[in-house]
């Protein structure tokens, strides 16, 4: 496809924020699971409204936002977009809307005509990337939280829309698109960013309100449950912006044994679904019987603190006082089961999506492993994991359909480090006590090369 004949086309959406919201205390709050706006209201969060603009199939987008009662004019916001947003590269041919952003603001298309050659197109029900723009969207605000490293905090949305902002304009600097792991919409993104920046003699007017808000906007909200348990958190070292958490925020002289069993069990349980051995080799490892594990993770029975230890060990899963819980740090090879234990076991690991790299390595030179595919992956400041996929399976098969957070897809290395993973795992696989302690060396060994190879996610940071 040659540029001239390239169609700019962008998603337009407007929807309340699901992750996002304003404290007129605490500035603004990230909510770490969506909440329902009447519960919202018991913390003294304000709903914001995230306004966005999306190139489809690039995962390219610019995020902006208001206070619901403080809508924005959606003229005025289009104009900000095109004019500001330079992964957007100025003004589109095409903008698609929902039916819910036509009906609210009619004179919309007649904006447009005043500018010439952008022509309006209403997203049919069925149109699944569309509705795709909206759901990274709101995903993407949540990011804006974890991408806020240096401490400070974000206290107004004048101050949430120049972060977010810079986080766009940061993508576009660090030619963010040549790292995204498909193939398809790196091709895409990289003709995308190829396009001259758009500009028009003619502008929008964003002086006056010129849509209706309504229901629509909090639709997302039938999926939440009611009266969820939330607390406050704000890091101790590095303050910055007040998170609202999943739980009770509890003190940790109030935690019992068995609380401390119930919660290793579950993360130990998360574990042991994708462990490359048996429950009874577990078991046997730390001296118990292959039933008083399986009673143990099924929160059946406790297990004396010396065996719990030995089992956390093992597993890769410590304590963590913060947040009164255990965290999975790893690493470990797993092997994927099943597409939930997977998705599960590798969130744990990856920190929530918070990744240096996740990709499927292949050889640059010889043919791959052909029973597996392998996928390495390593949080945040983390020693590597390893995911094993079984080819042919149909948990394999929705590898590169979002059934991994942020995943990357292929990336070709070093034969020889690619029989290294290899080797690793299959060393990993004869017994549960060589698992962390081989990984732990094989991170040693590859750390640097995946970190430094261009393997990282995010390379503005």
């Amino acid at each position: 496809m040659t540029l001239t004949a390239y169609t700019r086309e962008h998603h337009f959406y407007v929807a309340i924020a699901k992750h996002v919201f304003l404290h007129a205390d605490k500035g603004i709050v990230f909510v770490s699971d969506p909440i329902r706006l009447k519960d919202a209201e018991k913390f003294d969060l304000k709903p914001l409204v995230l306004y966005g603009l999306t190139v489809p199939g690039t995962q390219i987008e610019w995020l902006t936002f208001s206070l619901l009662d403080e809508p924005r004019s959606l003229s005025g916001v289009l104009l900000e977009g095109w004019e500001k947003a330079s992964g957007l590269r100025g003004y589109p041919d095409k903008l698609k809307i929902n039916r819910h952003i036509a009906n609210a603001c009619p004179q919309l298309l007649s904006s447009l005509d005043h500018i010439g050659g952008i022509s309006l197109e209403i997203a049919d029900g069925k149109d699944k990337q569309f509705s795709a723009s909206l759901r990274v969207a709101q995903q993407r605000g949540l990011e804006l939280g974890w991408y806020n490293r240096d401490g400070h905090a974000i206290n107004d949305v004048k101050e949430l829309n120049d972060h977010a902002l810079n986080i766009h304009n940061g993508h576009v600097n660090g030619r963010r698109w040549e790292w995204i792991g498909n193939n398809a919409v790196k091709e895409q993104a990289s003709k995308w960013m190829a396009l001259p920046f758009k500009t028009s003699n003619t502008v929008l007017s964003p002086s006056k309100l010129d849509w209706v808000s309504g229901s629509w906007l909090s639709s997302w909200e039938t999926t939440v449950p009611q009266n969820q348990k939330m607390h406050f958190w704000r890091h101790e070292t590095k303050p910055g912006c007040y998170w609202l958490l999943s739980g009770e925020d509890e003190n940790i002289d109030d935690i019992t044994d068995e609380d401390w069993d119930r919660r290793c069990a579950l993360k130990a349980k998360i574990l042991v679904d994708c462990w490359p051995n048996k429950p009874g080799d577990i078991a046997k490892a730390i001296g118990i019987t292959v039933k008083q594990l399986l009673w143990f993770l099924n929160g059946q029975m406790a297990l004396p603190e010396t065996e719990r230890e030995d089992l956390s060990k093992l597993l890769g899963i410590e304590a963590s006082a913060r947040f009164v819980d255990y965290d999975v740090i790893g690493p470990c090879v797993l092997i994927a089961e099943g597409p939930k234990k997977c998705s599960i076991a590798y969130e744990e690991l990856s920190n929530g999506g918070d990744l240096e790299y996740s990709v499927e390595v292949l050889p640059e030179k010889g043919t791959p492993d052909p029973s597996w595919r392998y996928v390495v992956f390593s949080a945040y400041g983390r020693l590597p994991n390893i995911f094993m996929f079984q080819r042919g399976s149909k948990t394999t098969d929705q590898l590169g359909k979002k059934l991994l957070m942020n995943y990357q897809g292929e990336r070709k290395v070093p034969a020889s480090t690619y029989r290294d993973v290899v080797s690793t795992c299959a060393q990993c696989s004869t017994h549960p006590l060589l698992n962390r302690k081989l990984m732990t060396e094989f991170g040693e060994r590859h750390k640097q090369y995946f970190q430094e190879t261009g393997t990282k996610f995010y390379t503005w940071r």
